[in-house]
């Protein structure tokens, strides 16, 4: 959706001509560009003639809330505004959204922008103090657009644009320039910009199945993609090519949608997939993923310890023999893991010992000696060290990169690569050992949905960390966004993820509040742990950096509301697997919410949850200091947390 100062002005001339019971004649061609887009749009459609053109309802609804507006001094008349002004446009539908997902609540970034449009204002309460939130007139543009169904036109010429333009995210600059065919993208709702001021571009969901559709079907005409070319195409799939009349036989077969038998061809199946898209709009969540420097070491050494293990068998990667390969490099090859470690220690000893960190850290030679700089009483660096390690591990776990298991002949744990960690580990010997934000991967994974551009910040983050580049997704990038979709996630929260979740309410809190929450050198640390429970599936970071717990979010920390703070990993995948087994053998009493377990069924509940008994028995004894369990029963909070686990995989 897109009004500019000349889409403003023809509806204005429509609605003016309605009164005077006419429709608007277009005589001159280069005039009608913009009611061709407001055609497009369902704002606008054609009266008895191609050159007239009336209000829809929609449109007349648009035209009533524009000039009431500028009755009340909201926003300056449309002939006032600058030509390239946009007063609507995809990314103000999206700090709209953002907005309304936020509670009305706009937020710092995008206040200004909404209030230059008349869709924002300061509001005052007793007690409470100034809001910035969005006014009535957002929330009634947002139905326009909900309601407006934009229809779906695509000429030879438009095709040739699209097939040949990057997918995006890409800088707007970078856009191919050719007239007005980014207009019609975003009258048709194919291209979206990036909040606040559309520096960013990306085709839509919905641009995208059409751009498959349009590098893969034959131009044989001045229009190649239309609404009735997908209702033949429909005809097709529900009552076969007997259903067709000649002609629009002869316009499928000729446009490579369909073969002489009927048969969808690639450009048949991409516009069955524009049609869904373009009729249902049911687009995909934003799901992003995350990998710190440590998570990319350990995978690196759980292959190393392998390869051992082919010339040594007693040699297995156990979280133990993990430590020793980190002990083993010298420390000029954790050079990337300087920040990480800094984070880790400033969250346990404070600010201090991360600034001395940085000293300490042109001084020792190995890991050994920094640990026991910071944790020599006692000689807790080793436990200090395995601590970290296992953290790593149940994150790398959590996110279906390795699992754990019973090795049959020593009886230990042992961790090996999934799929998905074996595609991981690929590209880090490829492209080097770095941290994967979650912000760059959602700015690849937002791309799909129905108007989401990536926030500037996420764009930059994923340019950085070479997600994207020359205007698509790289070949990481790719990987990174499939593993958001297709990963089976386990719940997982460290003793300071779990801090920064109890400060976040279901929605009306924002990145900057929530810095506010916690000591100011601790910023870092808190950007950190929203990467993780954002990747993880828990949280929900708007383009206006507004937070919003997901539905799985608001029972996970529903579930902990209780948990001793003090609890290293309160939720981790092994705890997880534990409950799932005990939910399995025992017996559900749905009046209580809670699961019964009978003595003699431990046993059978050890063997499923594919745990050694000592690793079991460990975690069932924080799973009880925790509250999950009872001393034969799961409690609600347990049964909670495993259909969160549902709603991350849904």
């Amino acid at each position: 959706m897109i009004i500019r100062k000349e889409h403003a002005l023809a509806l204005l001339n429509a609605k003016s001509q309605e009164e005077k019971g006419i429709a608007c004649q277009i005589t001159v061609k280069s005039e009608e560009e913009p009611y061709i887009e407001l055609e497009l749009q369902n704002l606008l459609e054609q009266g008895s003639s191609p050159i007239e053109y009336v209000l829809t309802y929609w449109g007349r609804n648009l035209v009533y809330l524009l000039e009431e507006m500028v009755k009340k001094g909201v926003i300056k008349h449309p002939s006032e505004w600058d030509d390239r002004f946009r007063w609507i446009g995809s990314e103000v539908i999206a700090m709209i959204e953002s907005s309304i997902k936020s509670g009305g609540l706009t937020g710092e970034e995008i206040f200004e922008a909404l209030k230059e449009r008349g869709f924002a204002e300061e509001t005052h309460e007793e007690k409470k103090g100034w809001f910035k939130e969005i006014n009535e007139y957002a929330k009634s543009i947002y139905e326009i657009y909900q309601n407006a169904k934009p229809r779906l036109e695509i000429s030879k010429e438009l095709a040739n644009y699209i097939a040949s333009m990057p997918t995006g995210p890409a800088e707007t600059s970078a856009l191919p320039e050719h007239g007005r065919f980014p207009l019609l993208l975003e009258s048709m709702r194919l291209i979206s910009f990036s909040v606040p001021n559309s520096d960013v571009y990306t085709l839509s969901g919905l641009g995208q199945a059409v751009q498959k559709a349009c590098q893969t079907l034959a131009p044989a005409f001045e229009t190649v993609i239309n609404e009735d070319y997908m209702y033949s195409l429909l005809k097709v799939l529900d009552s076969g090519i007997e259903a067709l009349s000649e002609q629009e036989r002869e316009v499928l077969e000729a446009l490579a949608f369909i073969n002489d038998k009927g048969e969808l061809l690639p450009a048949g199946e991409a516009l069955v997939e524009v049609y869904h898209l373009w009729s249902e709009k049911v687009y995909r969540p934003v799901k992003t993923f995350n990998l710190e420097t440590l998570d990319a070491e350990l995978l690196i050494g759980i292959e190393k310890v392998w390869k051992k293990n082919k010339e040594n068998p007693e040699i297995i990667p156990t979280a133990e023999e993990i430590v020793h390969f980190l002990l083993e490099k010298p420390l000029k090859e954790y050079k990337h893991l300087k920040e990480w470690y800094g984070r880790m220690i400033n969250q346990a000893m404070g600010y201090q010992k991360k600034e001395e960190l940085k000293k300490k850290w042109a001084e020792v030679k190995n890991l050994e000696e920094l640990f026991k700089h910071f944790w020599e009483k006692g000689n807790q660096w080793y436990e200090r060290l395995f601590d970290t390690v296992k953290e790593s591990l149940y994150s790398l776990e959590a996110f279906n990169l390795i699992s754990s298991e019973v090795d049959e002949k020593s009886g230990k744990v042992v961790y090996k690569f999934t799929k998905y960690g074996e595609k991981v580990l690929k590209d880090i010997k490829e492209k080097g050992v770095r941290e994967i934000k979650a912000d760059a991967v959602k700015a690849i994974s937002i791309t799909k949905t129905q108007f989401g551009a990536p926030n500037y910040k996420w764009y930059e983050e994923a340019v950085n960390e070479h997600l994207v580049g020359g205007g698509y997704p790289t070949k990481s990038g790719k990987l990174y966004e499939e593993l958001a979709y297709n990963i089976y996630r386990l719940p997982h929260l460290t003793r300071f993820e779990l801090m920064v979740l109890h400060k976040i309410p279901e929605y009306g809190m924002f990145l900057d509040e929530l810095f506010k929450e916690f000591d100011e050198t601790l910023k870092e640390e808190v950007q950190y742990a929203v990467n993780k429970l954002e990747a993880r599936y828990i949280l929900d970071v708007l383009p206006n950096s507004g937070l919003a717990l997901t539905e799985a979010g608001k029972l996970i920390k529903k579930a902990l509301s209780g948990v001793p703070e003090g609890i290293a990993n309160p939720i981790n995948p092994v705890i997880v697997r534990i409950l799932q087994a005990i939910k399995q053998v025992g017996n559900l009493y749905v009046k209580e919410r809670n699961v019964r377990i009978l003595p003699k069924n431990w046993e059978e509940a050890i063997k499923m949850s594919g745990l050694d008994k000592n690793t079991f028995e460990k975690e069932i004894a924080v799973a009880r200091i925790a509250g999950y369990i009872g001393k034969t029963s799961l409690h609600e909070s347990a049964l909670e947390i495993l259909e969160a686990v549902e709603l991350m995989n849904k």
